[in-house]
C-alpha cells in the first residue's frame, strides 16, 4: 500500500475507448471534471473503471466528484461491474472509494482478487455490514490476521460479531499477542477469568456505548431514545452519565474492548475498574496518551498494581510530571517512589519533605537529601 488514504496507483490501462483520452492525466481539467460527474456518454462497464481511476485524480474536485458518481450509481448498474474486476488495485481503488457504501464494498470483499491489505483497510473503515462479511471467510482471516485486529478495533462492529471472530482466533492458534488487550480477551474465553457480570450488555446497547466512548454521543443517546427534549448543552454531561451506566452493565469481554476503542473520559471510568484484569488492560490501550497516564499516577484511589505498572514503564517515566506524580502519590510503590525521588528538583524534593500527603518513607528521604545537601 502506498497510503492510508490513496492505496495502490490504478493505472491508465483501465480506460477505454474516448475515456482514454478523456479521463488521463495528460486531459484538461475540464474534460476530467465532466467524466468525474458522468456527463459524457459511455456505458457502464467503460464509466466505473473510469471513475475508479478519478478517485485518484490529482485535482481533489475531481476525486470527489468522481466518488460522487459512483455512489450515486443504481446498484443494478454497479454492482454487476464490480463482481467482474479482476485487478487487485482497481478493487483496492474502489473499496477505499466506496467503503460508506455498504452493497459496493461487500462485493469488493466478495471478489477472490481482492488483495488481503484492501481487506484490512475495509476492515479498519468499514461498517457493520461490510465488516461482518469480512469476518465470515476465515480463511483470509488465517492468512492475514491484521484483518482480526482491524475488526477489533472498529468500534461500528457489534459485540457478537467480534467475540465470534476472537473465538475463531483462539482455536486457530492465531498469534495475536501483540494486540492491545487479547491476552486479557484469550483469558476470558478459555474460562481462566471469571466472569460474573451475567452476559454483559446487549449487542445495541453496547453499540451505544461505544458511540458514546468514541465522541458520537448524540448519536448514541437517539439510539437509546434519550435526551430526546434535552437542549445540546446538556448532552455531554447526560451521555457520560449513560456510559457509567451502561460501562456497569458490561461483560469483562466489553469492557476490555471498550477500553481499547473508547476515548480519555471511557478510559478515567475503566481504570478504576474492580477486576484487575479490565482496569489494567487500560493501560495497553493504543490511544493511552502521556497526560492521561500522569493524571493516573496523581490518582491516590488507584490500586498499587495499576501505579507499579505505570513505574515500570520506562516510557512513561521519560515524563517529569508522571515521576513526580508517582512519588508524591502515596499508594505507590515505595521501591518507585524513591528511585524518581532523586530525579526531582531541590523545589519539589523541599515540597515533599514537608508534605504530609506522601509516603512517610519517602518524606523522610526528602529531608535527608535536603540535610545532605545543605551540608555541602
Amino acid at each position: 500500500m502506498q497510503g492510508f488514504q490513496t492505496g495502490v496507483a490504478v493505472s491508465a490501462d483501465v480506460l477505454h475507448g474516448p475515456l482514454r483520452t478523456l479521463a488521463g492525466r495528460e486531459a484538461q481539467l475540464a474534460a476530467r471534471m465532466r467524466v468525474a460527474k458522468a456527463l459524457l456518454p459511455a456505458p457502464p462497464d467503460s464509466l466505473v473503471p473510469a471513475l475508479v481511476y478519478l478517485t485518484q485524480d490529482p485535482d481533489a474536485g475531481v476525486r470527489q466528484a468522481a466518488r460522487d458518481s459512483l455512489a450515486q450509481m443504481p446498484g443494478e448498474v454497479l454492482l454487476p461491474i464490480l463482481q467482474g474486476f479482476k485487478d487487485p488495485a482497481l478493487l483496492d481503488a474502489t473499496g477505499r472509494a466506496l467503503h460508506n457504501v455498504s452493497r459496493a464494498a461487500v462485493e469488493v470483499v466478495l471478489n477472490n482478487h481482492t488483495e488481503d491489505d484492501t481487506i484490512r483497510w475495509l476492515a479498519t473503515m468499514g461498517g457493520s455490514e461490510v465488516c461482518e462479511t469480512i469476518v465470515r471467510n476465515q480463511v483470509r482471516a488465517v492468512r492475514s490476521p491484521a484483518i482480526i485486529e482491524a475488526i477489533y478495533f472498529n468500534p461500528s462492529v457489534a459485540q457478537g460479531v467480534v467475540q465470534a471472530m476472537l473465538e475463531f482466533a483462539v482455536r486457530s492458534n492465531l498469534n495475536l499477542d501483540h494486540v492491545p488487550g487479547f491476552r486479557e480477551m484469550r483469558a476470558v474465553l478459555l474460562g481462566e477469568v471469571v466472569d460474573d457480570s451475567g452476559g454483559g450488555l446487549s449487542d445495541l446497547k453496547f453499540q451505544s456505548a461505544m458511540l458514546i466512548a468514541t465522541g458520537q454521543g448524540e448519536l448514541a443517546a437517539q439510539l437509546l431514545g434519550q435526551l430526546s427534549d434535552e437542549q445540546r448543552a446538556h448532552i455531554e454531561e447526560k451521555v457520560m452519565s449513560s456510559l457509567g451506566a451502561l460501562i456497569a452493565k458490561m461483560s469483562v469481554s466489553q469492557k476490555i474492548r471498550i477500553a481499547m476503542v473508547g476515548d480519555a473520559a471511557t478510559r478515567k471510568i475503566l481504570i478504576r475498574d474492580p477486576k484487575k484484569m479490565v482496569s489494567l488492560a487500560v493501560l495497553k490501550s493504543p490511544r493511552l496518551t502521556d497526560s492521561e497516564i500522569t493524571t493516573f499516577a496523581a490518582n491516590k484511589t488507584l490500586s498499587e498494581d495499576i501505579l507499579a505498572n505505570i513505574a515500570r514503564n520506562r516510557q512513561w517515566t521519560k515524563d517529569y510530571a508522571t515521576r513526580k506524580a508517582l512519588v508524591f502519590n502515596p499508594k505507590c510503590p515505595i521501591t518507585f517512589s524513591l528511585t524518581y525521588l532523586r530525579t526531582l528538583t531541590p523545589k519539589d524534593i523541599k515540597d515533599c519533605a514537608s508534605s504530609r500527603d506522601v509516603n512517610q518513607t519517602v518524606s523522610r528521604q526528602a529531608k535527608r537529601m535536603l540535610e545532605t545537601s545543605q551540608k555541602k
